[in-house]
């Protein structure tokens, strides 16, 4: 098997947003069965490329797009777009625009 095949396989047993909803309130009023079907990117993963990102800790900075040379941080708590559906990544936005007082604003899929 190749190293970037191996790289690309998801782990296990993935934490996911339920787990650490008290710590971020971006999460706190989500239902708990959406955030049950939002994995967190683990520590040590290499982010893909362009691929889009969420950091829960920056609220402010809301979702982002990778250049390929971060490497999740221990405790820096990412979801990763493409993991989650489309109503839980909306969930997750708005939840960023309440969470620092942004203006909700219409968004595109």
């Amino acid at each position: 098997m190749a190293v970037d095949e191996h790289a690309e396989r998801p782990p296990r047993d993935r934490r996911t947003a339920l787990e650490v909803r008290h710590d971020h309130r971006v999460l706190q009023d989500l239902a708990a069965e959406l955030l049950r079907q939002m994995p967190l990117v683990p520590d040590g993963a290499r982010l893909i490329r362009r691929g889009e990102y969420l950091a829960l800790h920056d609220p402010g900075r809301a979702d982002f797009r990778a250049l390929g040379d971060e490497v999740v941080r221990p405790g820096q708590r990412l979801i990763a777009r493409s993991d989650v559906s489309t109503e839980a990544w909306r969930a997750l936005l708005d939840g960023c625009d309440r969470v620092v007082g942004r203006r909700h604003l219409p968004r595109s899929a």
